[in-house]
């Protein structure tokens, strides 16, 4: 699999929908299979647009900004992933901490460290 940076810009716009309720109130996600029993053949959905992770290692959906398509690799117990939208440049990795809460899943940047952001899981 290839694996390129991903833009910042889009760390960004990937993680720009605040988080509800307390971090504590999610759980860590820690297993790629874990991870892909929750996304596979799922829309992932925020204000800024919606996408899919597919088992394959790819990503795809739409931003307000245009199109968006990347990879991703569960590293440890992160999920990395390499995103670009419409013809902007990739601009680096990040691998962030993964938590679930119902149907709600957690995206924390710069493996878990940096900020926080919720997209909701929909069929």
């Amino acid at each position: 699999m290839t694996y390129k940076a991903i833009p910042s810009i889009v760390v960004s716009v990937l993680l720009a929908v605040p988080v509800a309720g307390e971090a504590g109130s999610f759980k860590h996600v820690k297993t790629e299979a874990d991870f892909l029993a929750l996304v596979r053949g799922k829309t992932l959905s925020a204000d800024w647009g919606s996408m899919q992770i597919l088992p394959n290692g790819k990503i795809k959906g739409k931003t307000q900004q245009g199109k968006l398509v990347g990879a991703w690799q569960w590293n440890g117990a992160l999920w990395c992933r390499n995103v670009r939208i419409g013809k902007q440049p990739e601009r680096g990795t990040d691998c962030q901490k993964i938590g679930v809460s119902g149907n709600q899943l957690q995206f924390i940047r710069e493996q878990g460290r940096g900020t926080a952001g919720v997209m909701v899981i929909s069929n």
